[in-house]
């Protein structure tokens, strides 16, 4: 695996192959290190979990949000899909619909569910069916046993994509993918997908990526990818 440059942008063959390989492999923290201090639980909202125990750098140029690109010739623009069930995420280029659980914090990490079918929520952020925030899923790339998740291919998603969740109540909400972008865990999380439930309404999908490094015989990604997407109104 080439170091730097999106997973979607390497050969597809050779990428698949090796990114099956590594599905046997069991990833630190989760398969998605974010992690960091969370709040005391006397009454203080909890702190936005970080990468690999470190504060992002914001205001520099590796933590600034990306900014929306424009959306490409293959950009794939899914009919309505009609009724989802609950809790649910349809990424139509990849041919993914997930559902959507919590993603829970033990020890101060941000960890998707178990199943890696399932992509997690973050619960301090905006809800599915909020009118303004940003709602944060996560997911596992891969686990040990189940091979690969939900966002195995994240990146190969494209601006202009559109894509689809569901709230508690079944209520769908159309998406346009505003960009898909990927950052060393060593620089910290983006920040912005930590912003919660005030300000612009966005939704953020974040797995690992990058190239796979191993310590201790424990393997993990270099790299975090991101997904950004504005509602279509």
């Amino acid at each position: 695996m080439m170091r730097g440059g999106p997973r979607g942008r390497r050969g597809g063959r050779l990428w698949s192959a090796l990114l099956l390989v590594a599905a046997v492999v069991v990833l630190a923290a989760g398969g998605l290190m974010l992690t960091g201090a969370i709040g005391s639980g006397s009454g203080e909202s909890p702190r936005p979990p970080q990468a690999s125990g470190q504060a992002p750098t914001v205001g520099s140029a590796s933590s600034a949000p990306p900014q929306p690109g424009p959306a490409g010739d293959d950009a794939i623009r899914d009919a309505p899909p009609g009724a989802m069930a609950p809790r649910t995420l349809r990424l139509g280029r990849i041919g993914i619909t997930a559902p959507i659980g919590v993603a829970t914090v033990p020890g101060g990490a941000l960890t998707p569910p178990d199943d890696v079918s399932t992509v997690g929520i973050w619960t301090g952020g905006a809800a599915l069916g909020d009118d303004d925030g940003t709602t944060l899923l996560a997911g596992h790339v891969n686990l040990m046993g189940q091979g690969p998740g939900a966002l195995f291919d994240l990146a190969r998603m494209r601006p202009g994509d559109i894509i689809y969740t569901s709230d508690d109540a079944g209520a769908t909400t159309e998406w346009r993918v505003t960009a898909v972008t990927e950052r060393p865990k060593a620089d910290g999380v983006e920040p912005s997908v930590f912003d919660g439930p005030d300000g612009p309404r966005r939704l953020a999908v974040v797995t690992c990526g990058g190239e796979l490094t191993y310590a201790g015989g424990v393997g993990d990604y270099t790299d975090n990818v991101y997904l950004y997407a504005e509602p279509v109104r």
